[in-house]
């Protein structure tokens, strides 16, 4: 921390300010340095005879500075000072103070202000608070540092409460507090974490996932090629985020079984639709190996459904499909039944890399129009598109420019917000973005 009562150790903390000086300018909690902060925290202990405090650790911000250097690393520090900031804007009082631990550059503290109200028990609100935070960024956090660590970011976190003692160093019962509340913390992760996973296996016991579906469109003429059939968990949970959802799944072993749920409602979803659209079915290239998703089993299920069979797409993950090339060509046999239709030819010329359909992800489609590797990437995959007889399909469309572009590129296909968003139902495409 920061404030050391004799003459050593302020010279020690004048020290410890200069050498941050740039970190906590770029984090934008530059205050946080200045030793009358850590002296009013004092005076709040003082004053109230106890103090509170809030931390939240994010330990991802370490793996990223070693992975992407120390500017990238400030510049997510100070986003994330930002949401903090902001948040306590919102949640919490102005005499409340919002730190950046100088011992441990990944942790941010909230010293808690005395409550106005004598009759107020601080200590009776601070899981509430803790709570509170959590949903109020714990979202955010994931979209932050997702992009960089492709991995559910932990956030740690914690509270604490400290009663003064005469006898003790003021500063030494403050380190003792944020010591006290990262424990806190890490105990609130690991509890979290069992809960989540409690709550998914929930989720697929009582089978409370829905089926959405986007379109995905001709870029030339707009009509739609068929629609993409997409799992959302329950609203107003940390699982209604596909992304996470999936994460965890795969972070608790429940993606097998998480998979064929969303299958299994995805084919309830489409059972009456009449159409003659293709519907696009996300599976993992583990389901090939689902005894129960074999032979007769598949060819019964198609038989259920309204949509001619040709028109089911099973979309696999390309990566996934050919880590265990030998073993998937083998499981594939089940699946060269003609009579079951064509669309699971494509599962088989996956083997070769030779897919029906080839998706362009998200990641290289955002701002394309700016990026010249980008473009050129996707130039490449077109052409090697071409040459196999595969139709490219862009996904994460949003804007005109990245459609205008991958347009030109010769895109055939392209799926994302700006064409519709999902819904419950099979829509037309928006063209609105024409006018």
């Amino acid at each position: 921390m920061g404030l050391y009562m004799n003459k050593e150790q302020q010279d020690n903390d004048y020290i410890s300010v200069q050498i941050h000086k740039n970190f906590y300018h770029d984090s934008r909690l530059e205050t946080a340095t200045l030793v009358k902060e850590y002296a009013y925290v004092e005076s709040m202990l003082i004053k109230s005879g106890y103090l509170a405090c809030l931390t939240i650790q994010i330990d991802q911000l370490k793996q990223i500075e070693y992975q992407y250097g120390s500017m990238v690393h400030y510049d997510l520090l100070g986003k994330t000072a930002d949401l903090l900031k902001e948040m306590k804007h919102a949640d919490f009082r102005d005499d409340d103070i919002l730190m950046i631990d100088l011992l441990d550059q990944d942790t941010f503290v909230i010293f808690f202000s005395a409550p106005r109200n004598k009759e107020t028990i601080l200590l009776d609100h601070l899981e509430e608070i803790e709570l509170r935070t959590r949903k109020h960024i714990e979202q955010q956090i994931f979209d932050l540092f997702y992009p960089y660590t492709k991995h559910l970011s932990k956030v740690g976190i914690g509270y604490a409460l400290i009663v003064q003692n005469p006898m003790i160093n003021n500063m030494r019962l403050i380190m003792q507090l944020v010591s006290s509340s990262k424990k806190m913390g890490e105990f609130s992760a690991a509890k979290h974490e069992y809960q989540s996973k409690y709550g998914l296996q929930r989720i697929i016991i009582e089978e409370s996932l829905a089926t959405v579906f986007q379109p995905i469109v001709d870029m030339q003429t707009l009509d739609i090629l068929g629609y993409e059939a997409l799992s959302r968990g329950p609203q107003d949970t940390e699982f209604a985020c596909p992304t996470i959802l999936f994460i965890l799944a795969s972070n608790f072993g429940l993606s097998f079984e998480l998979d064929s749920l969303c299958r299994k409602k995805a084919f309830d979803a489409i059972k009456n639709l009449n159409t003659d659209k293709k519907i696009f079915v996300n599976t993992l290239a583990i389901t090939i190996h689902d005894p129960e998703f074999r032979g007769k089993y598949l060819e019964e299920l198609l038989a259920d459904i309204k949509i001619k069979p040709e028109n089911v797409i099973f979309e696999i993950n390309e990566k996934m499909a050919i880590d265990n090339y030998d073993l998937f060509r083998s499981a594939l046999k089940d699946y060269s039944n003609d009579d079951i239709g064509a669309g699971y030819s494509d599962l088989e010329r996956i083997m070769e890399l030779h897919p029906g359909f080839m998706k362009i992800d998200i990641s290289l489609v955002r701002n394309v129009n700016e990026s010249y590797i980008k473009q050129q990437l996707i130039k490449a995959m077109v052409n090697l598109a071409s040459n196999l007889s595969s139709n490219v399909i862009a996904e994460g469309i949003e804007t005109k420019e990245e459609y205008e572009i991958l347009k030109s590129f010769g895109v055939k296909y392209g799926q994302g917000f700006l064409f519709g968003h999902p819904e419950s139902t099979l829509k037309p495409a928006d063209t609105s973005f024409l006018e």
